[in-house]
C-alpha cells in the first residue's frame, strides 16, 4: 500500500466517525458513497472554488486552514467571513441546488426570496482560498442526495448538517453584535490558535476593522496581560 493509500484510507474512515456521528445512525451504502469521495489536496494560496461558480460539491476538512470571502460594498471589496478547519464541512449551500429552496424562492413565496436569488441560480457566494497546506475530502452533492432518497440515515444527515450550518450562523450574528475588541478578545479565550495562523490583514478583515484598529486593540491586549503578569509575580 502506498502513503497515499494509506492516508486516503485514514481519512476515509476518519470520515465516515464523522458523518455517522452527524446522522446518529450507521449510514447504508458506505462504499458507494466512498467511491465517489476524491481527495484534495491544497496548497497556500490555492483556490478551492470561487464566487458565482456552480460547484454543487461538499467538503470534509481532514486538516489545514482555509478562509472563505465574500463581496461586500458592491463587490468593490472582499471581506473574510470565516476560517474552515479540521472537522468542518465545507459547503456553498446556494450551490448545492437543493430543488426545494429554489422553488421556493423561485416562486417568491419567501419574505426575502429576492435576496436569496443566488439559491435560485444555484451560484457560489464565497471564495474560499488555502491559507495551510490542507487536506480535504470532496464529494458531488448529487451523490448524498441520490443516497438519501433511499435511505433515512443519509436524510438525517442532510438534516443534521443544515441544522449545523443555521447554529453557527446564529452564533456569528450575536457574536457580530459586540465590539471589535470584544470579538477579539473572544477569538483569544475562544479560538487562540487562530489568531496565531492567519495574517494580520486577514484577521481585520475577520474582525470588520482596519489593520492598523487591530493593531492598537492587540497592543492594548498584550499590555494588560503584561501587566497583569507581574501584578500576579509581585503578589507572590
Amino acid at each position: 500500500m502506498s502513503v497515499e493509500d494509506a492516508v486516503s484510507g485514514h481519512a476515509l474512515r476518519s470520515l465516515r466517525l464523522l458523518l455517522e456521528a452527524y446522522a446518529a445512525a450507521e449510514l447504508p451504502q458506505w462504499d458507494l458513497f466512498a467511491a465517489n469521495v476524491k481527495m484534495v489536496r491544497a496548497e497556500p494560496g490555492s483556490v478551492l472554488f470561487s464566487e458565482g461558480e456552480h460547484h454543487p460539491y461538499v467538503y470534509f476538512v481532514q486538516h489545514g486552514l482555509l478562509k472563505a470571502q465574500m463581496s461586500v460594498e458592491g463587490g468593490r471589496r472582499k471581506a473574510t467571513v470565516f476560517f474552515p478547519e479540521d472537522g468542518d464541512v465545507l459547503a456553498s449551500m446556494t450551490a448545492l441546488g437543493m430543488e426545494g429552496v429554489r422553488k421556493t424562492a423561485a416562486r417568491g413565496l419567501h419574505p426575502r426570496s429576492n435576496t436569496i436569488q443566488a439559491a435560485v441560480d444555484a451560484r457560489t457566494i464565497h471564495t474560499v482560498t488555502a491559507l495551510e497546506a490542507s487536506l480535504l475530502a470532496r464529494v458531488s452533492f448529487r451523490v448524498i442526495e441520490h443516497l438519501a432518497a433511499q435511505h433515512l440515515a443519509w436524510s438525517q444527515l442532510i438534516a443534521a448538517i443544515s441544522v449545523m450550518h443555521a447554529t453557527t450562523l446564529q452564533a456569528d450574528v450575536a457574536w457580530l453584535r459586540s465590539t471589535p475588541e470584544q470579538r477579539y478578545r473572544d477569538l483569544l479565550v475562544e479560538h487562540p490558535g487562530l489568531v496565531s495562523r492567519v495574517t494580520q490583514r486577514d484577521l481585520a478583515s475577520f474582525l470588520n476593522i482596519t489593520d492598523v484598529a487591530l493593531s492598537r486593540i492587540a497592543k492594548r491586549v498584550r499590555n494588560e496581560a503584561a501587566q497583569a503578569a507581574e501584578q500576579a509575580v509581585s503578589e507572590s
